[in-house]
């Protein structure tokens, strides 16, 4: 029983977690060759989503001032994440893409086995990992060469089986190193995870902090890619 207390206040305070409160991870960001903004993801905080603990994780992205007279993007993407495993029990989005700007407010009662997005329900059957989440939870987890995970994604009011691959090892220079990264390739059923019939790729680097250095989604028009510039560890979380 104490060695169980002692494993349970341990993650409770982040000590077997490769992020800590306060982590935040600055990407430059590119469309081709061209610079196009900048993004985020950092760790806000603890709190309680019905009654559990959660981390509190945001992803931010924005165009440069050049780019946002062609297509100004601002978006805003907050996950309350489960504190043991890295689920996900809220998620709330504000987007900004060019004309387009709308709110997502997904909250996920997991008692009662349903999501409610804005007005809406829908019925949840298991745990499920936003595609934001995922950046948390695959830092959690030893990775290794050849290693398939299964997952179930939910997105756009329905869940969706995946699968994520281990596919190989290669070399990351950024402006805060050089890395020896692990690629992982997320896919579902052959195809590509994405509706807009894009392929992710993610180089976490190859240590204890399996932090995700470059993350790079090929388009039908070209390739957006995002790599690590700046890390950022606020002591006061």
């Amino acid at each position: 029983m104490r060695f169980f207390l002692f494993i349970l206040i341990a993650i409770l305070n982040g000590q077997d977690l490769p992020f800590q409160l306060g982590e935040t991870l600055i990407y430059s960001a590119k469309f081709n060759i061209i610079p196009s903004g900048q993004a985020s993801l950092e760790v806000l905080g603890h709190e309680s989503i019905n009654g559990v603990g959660t981390f509190h994780a945001r992803f931010k992205a924005s165009t440069n001032p050049t780019l946002d007279r062609l297509y100004k993007l601002r978006d805003q993407v907050d996950i309350w994440l489960d504190e043991t495993d890295l689920f996900t029990h809220q998620l709330i989005k504000n987007l900004r893409e060019g004309n387009y700007h709308k709110k997502i407010h997904t909250i996920i009662h997991y008692d009662a086995s349903l999501a409610i997005i804005n007005s809406d329900t829908v019925k949840i059957a298991e745990p499920v990992r936003d595609p934001y989440s995922l950046f948390y939870y695959l830092r959690s987890i030893p990775l290794n060469v050849g290693q398939l995970l299964e997952f179930t994604s939910f997105e756009n009011k329905k869940t969706t089986p995946f699968k994520l691959a281990v596919t190989g090892k290669e070399t990351v220079i950024t402006q805060t190193g050089t890395f020896n990264c692990l690629v992982v390739k997320p896919f579902r059923q052959g195809k590509t995870l994405f509706k807009n019939e894009g392929d992710m790729q993610i180089w976490f680097s190859d240590d204890e902090k399996r932090l995700p250095v470059q993350i790079q989604i090929k388009l039908k028009f070209g390739s957006m890619n995002l790599k690590l510039k700046e890390i950022v560890n606020r002591k006061d979380g």
